[in-house]
Formats: structure tokens, C-alpha cells, sequence
């Protein structure tokens, strides 16, 4: 059953569920909802159509919500920033759990995953170039399987390897970074119905 609002009620909402927004934002959002109802009376429709015809205040905020968390991670980029997005974008629907969260922690994980295997790499090669300078010396009894100089040669490429993956998931974090704020936009903009699909 949809309620029935008058201006008054209806702003009142909206201002508590924009209240995490800046000043500054609630002010010019208010204002816009303000005009709409000034416009919608001077065509003679109430107060009450006019309500009804905007939507539920609480949901119109948490759509403010996500944009402007999605603007903030857009300027300042940060892994918070991004990931208090993400959860604005889901709180707008259950159906973003599946197309918002679960992509985005998939993304997270495999990024992640390539930084622990690029770290180890260049982690462990150093320890095998040293140890085969180390046989080839003299200093250490003990032979490897491997020759000695094979092994240094392994160990410079270990840890070569190591350091392009990092590389590598520097450079994705920073495309995926971009991409998923492109994604969260046309998400909301399709949830607003904004945009179809």
C-alpha cells in the first residue's frame, strides 16, 4: 500500500535519509524537490499526486547515497572509498548483492591473489640467487640439484617474474578501479530506471 504524503512530510524524509550527505548536497537536493513541487501546484496538481509521482523519499536517498559515495571514491580513489560504494550500490536492491558484491569480491580476491603471488615470487627468488652464489663460492657444502649457475640465472627470473606480476596487478587495480565506477553509475542510473537495459 503506498502511503500518502504532503510536501511537508515527504521532505522530511528525504532530509532524514540524506542526512549522511554534506551540507551542501542536501541543500541543492531539498531544493530540487522543493521546485518540483512549486512547479507541479502552479500546474495544479497537489501536493499528494506530486508526492506520489517522486517515490518513496527513503529510497530516492539512498540513491543520493550511492552517487555520492560514488563521486567521492571517483575523486579521492581509495580502497575504502570504493568498497563503502559498493555497499551503497547493494543497500539500493537485493538483486545488487549478485550483480554488485559478488563481482566485486571476485575481482578483489583474484587481484589480491596476484599481488600474494608476485610478492612471493620476489620474495623467493632473491633467496635462491643467494644461495646459489653461495655453492658457486664455495661457502656452502652442499650442492643443489640443480647446477649452481642455472640456479642463479632461476633465481634473477624468479624474481623478475615476481616483480612484473605486481606490476601487472598494479596496473589491473587501476583499470578495474575505473571500470567498477563506471559500473556502479550505470547500476544506479538503471535501478533509478534512469537507463535501460
Amino acid at each position: 500500500m503506498v502511503k500518502i504524503m504532503q510536501k511537508d512530510e515527504f521532505l522530511s524524509q528525504l532530509r532524514q535519509a540524506i542526512k549522511a550527505l554534506s551540507v551542501d548536497e542536501q541543500e541543492e537536493i531539498l531544493a530540487d524537490y522543493d521546485e518540483h513541487f512549486r512547479m507541479g501546484i502552479a500546474d495544479g496538481r497537489t501536493e499528494t499526486e506530486i508526492a506520489s509521482a517522486l517515490g518513496d523519499p527513503r529510497s530516492l536517498g539512498k540513491e543520493y547515497a550511492a552517487i555520492s559515495l560514488v563521486n567521492r571514491a571517483e575523486e579521492s580513489p581509495s580502497a575504502r572509498g570504493l568498497g563503502r560504494a559498493v555497499i551503497a550500490t547493494v543497500g539500493l536492491g537485493l538483486f545488487n548483492l549478485f550483480v554488485v558484491f559478488l563481482p566485486f569480491l571476485i575481482l578483489v580476491l583474484m587481484l589480491v591473489l596476484i599481488l600474494i603471488i608476485g610478492f612471493s615470487l620476489t620474495c623467493a627468488g632473491p633467496f635462491l640467487t643467494g644461495y646459489a652464489i653461495l655453492t658457486l663460492a664455495g661457502l656452502l657444502p652442499i650442492e643443489l640439484d640443480t647446477p649452481p649457475l642455472a640456479a642463479l640465472f632461476f633465481g634473477i627470473g624468479i624474481t623478475s617474474s615476481g616483480l612484473l606480476l605486481m606490476a601487472l596487478d598494479y596496473w589491473l587495480t587501476r583499470i578495474c578501479y575505473r571500470q567498477g565506477i563506471r559500473y556502479l553509475r550505470w547500476n544506479i542510473a538503471v535501478i533509478s530506471g534512469k537507463e535501460t537495459l
